[in-house]
């Protein structure tokens, strides 16, 4: 098997190329597997040329070696390739997606990583695109905006989240938005909707808890407006993944799990897929069960 490592070099720290163990080469070249590390340029680049490279039609394990938007790069370019495996390096400030499992370290060391197992697990359409852990929209993304743009500079983990937070919450507004489900339409005014594969964002809230990357389901929860000392309980709970076992919880939350699943907002408004933030415009969201083999390390399991 190939071994490719696509590096975001602005990952952690800028030493993403020097996290990537020489040990772990000479392991490689002592299997017999040969490898290669590729520097990424940008998101178009990631794309074509991992690709390029599945493309071909050989075994090759691609490593995102990066934050959870390097993920997602590699996923949009290798997904719908039966010879490809998604592994991942986790270099970024939040690293939400190795979240979903027990001993995330293990992602970081080569011995586990070159001792995996793979499973296969779902992924999110969404339009013409693909995600494989969450998409924010709202004052969830706008938190996201502001938590990258803090001082000029990106904190990590849940640290920027919650700078994010103080930015954007004494100033929050609701978003229109309409979405389809069981062939009704809705139209409502919404703090934020989370369309969620994994269970974590923004650094370690635990803001879908009852996802799975295994069980065929989308999670949606559509969140309306929250004012004053109820807004700062349910953020806390939000953090703890406990926001829906709230007793006031129906009057805020609308949580369902479904296979297919349409949002349109009224008005701008830009959406965060798997930490990356664009435009966001009408969307079909659709779950494709098993789409990507994932390499899990050995000792991690998937949280369920």
């Amino acid at each position: 098997m190939n071994h490719v490592f696509i590096v975001n070099p602005a990952a952690g720290k800028g030493n993403a190329v020097k996290e990537i163990s020489p040990n772990g080469m000479q392991a490689l070249q002592e299997r017999g597997d040969s490898f290669e590390i590729h520097r990424s340029l940008s998101k178009q680049e990631i794309y074509d040329y991992v690709h390029k490279v599945a493309e071909k039609g050989e075994p090759v394990r691609f490593y995102a070696c990066g934050g959870d938007g390097t993920i997602n790069d590699v996923l949009c370019g290798m997904i719908g390739f039966s010879n490809a495996e998604l592994a991942v390096v986790p270099l970024g400030s939040g690293n939400d997606f190795v979240r979903n499992f027990t001993n995330k370290q293990n992602f970081l060391n080569p011995g586990a990583q070159f001792a995996s197992r793979t499973m296969n697990i779902d992924v999110i359409r969404v339009g013409d695109t693909y995600s494989i852990n969450m998409l924010n929209i709202g004052v969830d993304c706008d938190v996201v905006v502001a938590a990258k743009n803090a001082s000029g500079r990106i904190i990590k983990g849940s640290m920027a989240y919650l700078v994010g937070v103080a930015q954007v919450l004494p100033k929050a507004k609701g978003y229109k938005m309409r979405y389809e489900l069981d062939g009704k339409t809705y139209e409502e005014e919404l703090f934020l909707a989370a369309v969620a594969n994994g269970m974590y964002c923004g650094g370690g809230f635990k803001s879908s808890p009852r996802s799975s990357l295994t069980d065929g389901l989308i999670d949606v929860s559509i969140i309306r407006p929250v004012q004053g000392a109820k807004l700062l309980q349910m953020l806390l709970k939000y953090h703890q993944g406990t926001h829906l076992k709230d007793k006031e919880a129906d009057k805020y939350i609308k949580y369902f799990q479904c296979k297919k699943f349409t949002l349109e907002p009224v008005g701008d408004i830009n959406v965060s897929i798997d930490g990356e933030v664009s435009i966001f415009k009408r969307t079909e969201f659709e779950i494709m069960p098993g789409a990507v083999k994932l390499a899990v390390p050995q000792g991690c399991e998937l949280i369920q």
